[in-house]
């Protein structure tokens, strides 16, 4: 099952991170744009947690939407509609709401990875891939990029596929085999924290050169 993260949790931990835009002028505006930009982030993330507890897509969609009109710089709003378009199934439309998010903030992997399950439930699992790997290359730590990782890679080139790569790694750095192992696979089928921040350990003494090579060859084209 691929890993989307609880918006929820997301927004609480990014509405802490600090302001990301400028106050908003409201003089001027009309009624409902002066109480769209009146309102404080505070109170934009409080209502986005609310309806995505009530499981009401529509209105978070709605939301987002009023929130990115007042804040179009703020990777917020594009994440809550990337959510709530993921959930009523419009693909195209959540995965157009990701990449501005990844636009304004590259190093949200949280965006990148639920632009890799965009991806990949649109039939476009190579594309998933690039974004699961953006994501935990950024964050070599984030475990559930890593295991949407090795799922799609597995669902994608098969049980042989995956012995394919593995015979490549070997071959090439037994330690990258060992970490590609842990993590994209014993992980993902014991979901054994402690697999996964063994594997991290040894990932994380990799060298970009070494982390390059592998990927490399994992998404090397058959």
């Amino acid at each position: 099952m691929l890993i989307r993260p609880p918006l929820l949790v997301l927004l609480s931990c990014l509405a802490c991170s600090g302001p990301v835009a400028a106050a908003t002028q409201t003089f001027g505006l009309g009624g409902g744009q002066a109480a769209r930009a009146a309102r404080s982030q505070g109170e934009w993330v409080r209502q986005a947690q609310a309806l995505e507890k009530r499981g009401d897509w529509s209105g978070l969609l709605a939301w987002g939407r009023d929130w990115s009109l007042v804040e179009a710089k703020n990777p917020l709003p594009w994440f809550v509609q990337g959510s709530a378009l993921s959930e009523l199934g419009r693909l195209a439309e959540a995965i157009a709401a990701y990449q501005q998010n990844v636009r304004l903030a590259p190093g949200d992997v949280f965006a990148r990875n639920n632009l890799g399950n965009a991806l990949r439930d649109s039939g476009r699992p190579r594309e998933a891939m690039q974004a699961y790997r953006a994501a935990v290359e950024i964050s070599p730590d984030y475990v559930q990029g890593w295991h949407n990782l090795g799922l799609t890679f597995y669902l994608t080139r098969g049980q042989a596929g995956v012995a394919q790569a593995l015979q490549k790694l070997q071959a090439t750095d037994p330690a990258l085999a060992d970490v590609w192992r842990k993590l994209a696979i014993d992980y993902s089928i014991t979901r054994d924290e402690r697999v996964a921040r063994e594997a991290v350990r040894v990932l994380r003494g990799l060298s970009d050169a070494e982390r390059a090579r592998m990927f490399g060859i994992l998404f090397a084209e058959r």
